[in-house]
């Protein structure tokens, strides 16, 4: 790490994300840069490897003290900078509504992929999440993705077709894997190699994960799903709530729906078998010839777990 200065000190605070309850959901530490002073990349992925969740947020300073409401955002894994992810946009929104007076507060959010638009109160938040929403051409095939979970094999008789490529932004890629039954989600095991025959779109190359999900009932009058699904990757083990990756599930099959101008809900499960049950709420809406995807609104929860200071 770059030297500081012998007392050099940052401000942290840690949360556990689409969940009311602590020591479940998705943890998330949120490290507040400091002002006048920039942490450059190897600073920041040093201290996101530090804290070893799936992802941290760098808050950057108010520019000026009317500036609450717009912020900027990095997020880093512990190997690397993403452009947009779920869980640190609620997250981060929470902590910025902590100790406000007001109802409701509107925000802004700068990341990578572009600003995010979203409101909060209280432990909730919803935003308006960037999207760029691609089906690549070449889905994945069934043996790729039987390779790294062994257990699916058992199931081999029941698929006929490769599974959907979809991201949600350049730089945000999964591998929709749809199991008949909700039981056979606890069969998948953490630890196994990499979903392979990956073949993205030109330009389109990014981080990819496999996001395994069974329907749990759906409601076609109400435009409304609910799930289960877990997202396992070697890099990351399992991780407990994914929201980019409940985005471009629920992006997708509000297209296979394709209805023109209709808003699909999404309710996703996620994390139950690891113990850290998360809920995420999703929001799709069709444009106007159901081709395309005009809004996504990501839902969910957050509370404070601990706060402290990081020394440098």
């Amino acid at each position: 790490m770059a030297q500081a200065h012998p007392n050099a000190s940052v401000r942290y605070v840690t949360l556990d994300v689409f969940t009311r309850e602590r020591f479940t959901g998705n943890p998330l530490a949120i490290v507040e840069m400091p002002y006048g002073g920039e942490l450059n990349q190897q600073n920041k992925q040093r201290i996101a490897r530090e804290f070893n969740f799936s992802e941290t947020v760098f808050l950057h300073p108010k520019s000026s003290e009317a500036s609450q409401s717009h912020r900027t955002i990095d997020i880093f894994t512990t190997t690397e900078e993403l452009p947009f992810a779920g869980h640190p946009t609620i997250g981060t929104l929470v902590y910025l509504c902590t100790g406000t007076d007001s109802a409701s507060e509107q925000f802004t959010l700068q990341t990578k992929a572009g600003p995010i638009n979203a409101n909060a109160s209280g432990h909730t938040a919803a935003a308006s999440i960037p999207h760029n929403v691609r089906i690549h051409k070449r889905p994945v095939p069934w043996q790729s993705v039987m390779n790294a979970q062994p257990s699916l094999q058992e199931l081999e008789d029941a698929y006929s077709t490769p599974f959907p490529l979809v991201s949600i932004v350049k730089g945000m890629t999964f591998v929709l894997v749809e199991l008949p039954l909700v039981e056979n989600l606890a069969a998948l095991t953490v630890g196994g190699p990499r979903v392979d025959s990956i073949e993205w779109d030109q330009g389109w190359e990014s981080f990819t994960a496999p996001y395994f999900y069974a329907i749990i009932a759906e409601d076609e009058e109400v435009r409304h799903m609910a799930l289960r699904v877990r997202l396992i990757e070697p890099t990351c083990g399992e991780d407990p709530a994914t929201g980019s990756a409940a985005s471009a599930l629920s992006a997708y099959l509000a297209l296979q729906r394709g209805t023109a101008g209709s808003t699909y809900r999404f309710s996703i499960e996620q994390g139950v078998e690891m113990g850290r049950d998360s809920e995420i709420e999703v929001k799709v809406t069709l444009n106007d010839d159901g081709k395309g995807v005009q809004d996504i609104v990501l839902a969910g929860s957050a509370v404070l777990v601990s706060e402290g200071t990081l020394y440098l």
